[in-house]
């Protein structure tokens, strides 16, 4: 029996990576985003490369909402959680949402708002 060499070919990386950079109101914030096989995966933070946080949504048949869990970080900050939700619920795919960015009700909707504009503006990151 002969050593028969099969060539093996390796199949691309079907991950698709994003970033951008924003200022809502006096905050200033960085986004990046992996897209993979029916997931998402959202980091937004400030100056820091902290990642303190991190949520995630996915869809289910029994459900009418995305099912949520805290992976890491204070229970009682629930932006991760209530993003990743909102964007599993609108994509239908599972949603990992890492934010790490101080903020107070006023500012949230202004960071939803700028990454609907960027992920409207680069549909290929969906």
């Amino acid at each position: 029996m002969g050593n028969e060499e099969k060539e093996v070919t390796k199949p691309e990386c079907s991950f698709k990576f994003h970033e951008f950079t924003a200022n809502v109101g006096d905050l200033s914030i960085a986004c990046h985003t992996i897209k993979m096989e029916n997931c998402l995966y959202v980091w937004i933070g400030g100056k820091e490369n902290a990642m303190d946080d991190l949520s995630f949504a996915i869809g289910s048949p029994y459900e009418k909402e995305p099912l949520t869990t805290k992976i890491m970080g204070p229970v009682a900050n629930d932006f991760s959680s209530n993003l990743a939700k909102r964007l599993s619920k609108k994509l239908s795919v599972a949603v990992y949402v890492s934010f790490n960015v101080q903020v107070d009700n006023l500012s949230l909707p202004g960071i939803e708002r700028r990454l609907r504009d960027e992920f409207n503006s680069h549909p290929e990151i969906l």
